[in-house]
């Protein structure tokens, strides 16, 4: 079960990855300019991660996980999708974040800086 406080220690081990707040007072965090993992509350008060893939069939792909993924919308270029914390485990988490930051702030940004990093 992950918490804010996993997407904050993953999140600060991606190079330039800056904690911020959001336009409207959520905690967030930046890959330059673009938020890349943002906190949302669903309405019983659980905690849920916005976060980005270039993944665009995401919504089918997922389609069985709504538990999980209770809001995927699919833009031109992205999807976004909010997902349940507690239901995340920290590798799924730690995929997520790093597939957001990618394509958030650009694969270059992160260089050698893998999924194994952020899980040691």
């Amino acid at each position: 079960m992950a918490t804010w406080a996993d997407v904050d220690e993953l999140a600060g081990r991606l190079p330039g990855a800056e904690a911020g707040i959001a336009h409207e007072g959520s905690a967030a965090w930046y890959a330059g300019r673009h938020t890349f993992a943002r906190l949302r509350f669903d309405d019983d008060g659980r905690e849920l991660v916005q976060v980005w893939t270039g993944e665009m069939d995401t919504g089918q792909a997922l389609a069985d996980r709504s538990e999980t993924f209770v809001r995927i919308d699919t833009f031109r270029h992205r999807v976004t999708m909010w997902a349940r914390l507690d239901r995340l485990d920290r590798r799924e988490l730690a995929e997520l974040v790093l597939d957001s930051y990618d394509i958030r702030g650009g694969r270059r940004r992160r260089g050698d800086t893998g999924l194994a990093a952020l899980l040691s």
